[in-house]
């Protein structure tokens, strides 16, 4: 009889152990799934040289945007995520290349794939205008600058110049090229902000995945002069 029990409680605690570790792997590999930052910084390329806009890590906080940025002019910035040593996350680009949202309809975006969604505060649209650049791969499954027809269509889209030679709409080319092809070499995520007129407002930046963020920020305070 005791020699029955003992098989008995040897099996539960098999079983036990067994279901404790499966469990644990699946904890794990849901986390690694995920991206554990602890700050963040906006980093942009002037004159070939990278230059941070902002950061924040573990309570510090430098914030240039807030010290003034002439209205009328646009930018390309990368946002890099921050370890607990406020270094640099390692970021892999195949996880978000190739993404198709824009900031109203995240539905097609995959499981496990993370990307940026930027707030800006009630009002603030006046003032600045934010694409991330799952907003340009939606453009571009979209009209592209070729189809469009006439001077006037292609004179209402930023990224396209009509070739009067040509009597053809074609991408516009940037002098910023070179910088912005040694831009995208940096590991992040990236969006395009434009000024367009004076005041002051705020957005957040928040690192989305599967439905929620990862990594939310302060709010950040910009001052268009």
């Amino acid at each position: 009889m005791f020699h029955n029990t003992k098989n008995i409680f040897l099996f539960i605690l098999i079983a036990f152990v067994g279901h404790s570790c499966d469990s644990s792997d699946t904890t794990e590999t849901d986390q690694d799934m995920h991206t554990d930052a602890d700050g963040m910084e906006i980093v942009t390329m002037l004159e070939g040289e990278e230059a941070e806009m902002y950061s924040e890590c573990l309570g510090d906080i430098s914030n240039e945007f807030s010290s003034g940025v002439p209205a009328g002019t646009s930018w390309e910035f990368t946002v890099h995520f921050l370890d607990d040593n406020c270094e640099e996350l390692e970021h892999d680009d195949d996880d978000h290349d190739g993404h198709d949202h824009g900031d109203d309809d995240h539905d097609d975006h995959g499981d496990d794939e993370a990307y940026l969604l930027i707030e800006t505060a009630d009002g603030g649209s006046s003032i600045i205008s934010i694409s991330t650049e799952e907003d340009h791969d939606d453009h571009e499954d979209g009209e592209h600058c070729e189809d469009l027809m006439t001077e006037t269509e292609c004179g209402e889209h930023d990224e396209c110049e009509w070739h009067a030679d040509d009597m053809a709409c074609e991408d516009a080319e940037h002098d910023d090229h070179d910088d912005h092809d040694d831009h995208d070499e940096e590991h992040g995520y990236t969006f395009e902000l434009e000024t367009l007129t004076p005041g002051t407002t705020t957005f957040t930046v928040k690192l989305m995945h599967e439905g929620h963020p990862d990594y939310t920020s302060a709010s950040i305070t910009i001052v268009v002069e």
